[in-house]
């Protein structure tokens, strides 16, 4: 199962009165949380109570209850101190007999942690609020319960803790939430399934990692030094804010379940298609199979079908598009820069005509392009500059050799295409073969 594990500082602190597990850690803890409370009296003798009675689901219920929970978040506790106390506190959810109940505190133990609000430059509490939460989710094996703390997580981090585009290791929860290689297997696990997940709880996440990468792209956006490795966190950050998008959308199985938060998101995930189609190329391949975007075509048809030649048209078809009034207004509507999308679909046109032919005269890319045949040359070397594709340019020939390119979209054409270089790629295999064969009989 998938855990995170938070490593916190070693710091010594004259307050430390839990790190060392005894026999009286019980009311030990107690006295550590009651200053907190507005009765510190009152609060001790009902924790004594619940704790003599064998009570935990009560005891629980006290310290939440009283706010006591906030005095380990301020400047008297160290955060391996306050994570040491509130894992403490967490082993009582085992002793509580109801699981119902249970699950219920796990819930208010996360919210009393994240109630205690620390503004986004208070790094030092925000951290401790998700150490803690971190602890609760390490502890607790309810996939279900994982992903809400997960949640709350995700919410509670700072922006370092969040940011993608470093290396493996860095950050614990950053990788965790590298959906591919980390999240997904892990929900798999923790709903017992692919489907094991309620999508309620599904779309939480998403929404977080959503509303997290923003905190990250606002904080890239705000550093002095704008340097080649901002760059690759920033993109890294867009691309996972998109991919979570998608999720989220993607938990919209029929048309019957959409919802004005799934409008919202779709409208959302279709801008940030169409601003950036070419790094956010393989990331959103599947974007017009969702029902939420297809909903698009309806409420908001001029933005549906913009996307819909960004993802699968051609540049004449963006030009058509541009030449009707009634559909520009788009561009004001949702602040498109038609330019950048120009010169979008001039590279996505590009990397089509190089997905039909091996080999294309430059004549045939300054036509489809209709640029100047000059031109040609700086137009392939920003298509394989963006990774869409692999050329060659043959300049005696005024041809450009594809050795690779992406593929805008997979349909019946295309299956066409790639039997008929199959069959070729087998009959040029059976002629070297019938070759080999007959230089072995002349050999003999």
């Amino acid at each position: 199962m998938a855990t995170m594990s938070i490593t916190t500082p070693s710091h010594h602190h004259p307050s430390s009165t839990l790190v060392n597990i005894s026999d009286d850690a019980d009311p030990r803890l107690i006295r550590v949380l009651a200053p907190s409370t507005p009765n510190p009296s009152s609060f001790e003798s009902a924790c004594a109570n619940a704790i003599a009675a064998g009570d935990a689901a009560q005891l629980l219920r006290t310290v939440i209850d009283n706010g006591a929970i906030a005095g380990l978040l301020g400047n008297d506790y160290t955060l391996e101190e306050a994570v040491s106390a509130f894992s403490l506190l967490t082993v009582y959810l085992d002793r509580v007999e109801d699981m119902g109940v249970e699950k219920d505190l796990c819930g208010a133990l996360a919210a009393a942690v994240g109630g205690q609000a620390g503004g986004e430059e208070d790094t030092m509490r925000r951290e401790k609020q998700s150490a803690m939460v971190a602890a609760l989710f390490n502890l607790r094996s309810d996939g279900t319960e994982k992903v809400k703390l997960l949640t709350n997580i995700v919410d509670l981090a700072d922006v370092s803790a969040l940011t993608p585009g470093e290396p493996r290791g860095v950050s614990a929860l950053a990788d965790l939430l590298d959906y591919d290689a980390s999240l997904k297997s892990a929900l798999v696990v923790w709903g017992g399934g692919a489907d094991g997940i309620a999508n309620e709880d599904l779309r939480a996440l998403y929404k977080a990692m959503s509303r997290g990468m923003d905190r990250v792209l606002g904080a890239l956006g705000k550093m002095e030094e704008q340097d080649k490795t901002t760059a690759i966190k920033v993109e890294a950050a867009k691309e996972r804010k998109q991919t979570y998008l998608l999720l989220f959308l993607e938990t919209y199985k029929e048309e019957s379940q959409l919802d004005k938060e799934a409008a919202t998101f779709a409208q959302e995930a279709s801008l940030q298609a169409i601003r950036d189609p070419i790094h956010l190329f393989s990331t959103q391949r599947r974007i017009l199979s969702l029902p939420a975007i297809a909903a698009l075509s309806k409420s908001q048809p001029a933005l549906y079908d913009l996307l819909k030649i960004i993802m699968e048209g051609r540049l004449q078809d963006y030009r058509d598009f541009t030449a009707m009034p009634d559909k520009m207004t788009v561009f004001g509507t949702f602040g498109l820069n038609e330019e950048e999308c120009m010169k979008n679909m001039c590279l996505l046109s590009l990397v089509s005509l190089a997905g039909e032919h091996e080999e294309i005269p430059y004549s045939a890319i300054a036509s489809t392009l209709n640029i100047d045949e000059n031109d040609v040359e700086r137009w392939v070397i920003r298509a394989v500059s963006s990774g869409l594709m692999e050329a060659k340019m043959d300049q005696l020939r005024s041809v450009v050799l594809v050795e690779r390119c992406a593929v805008r979209q997979f349909g019946k054409k295309e299956w066409s295409a790639l039997k008929a270089r199959l069959d070729k790629w087998k009959a040029n295999v059976k002629g070297v073969l019938d070759a080999l064969d007959k230089n072995g009989a002349s050999l003999e």
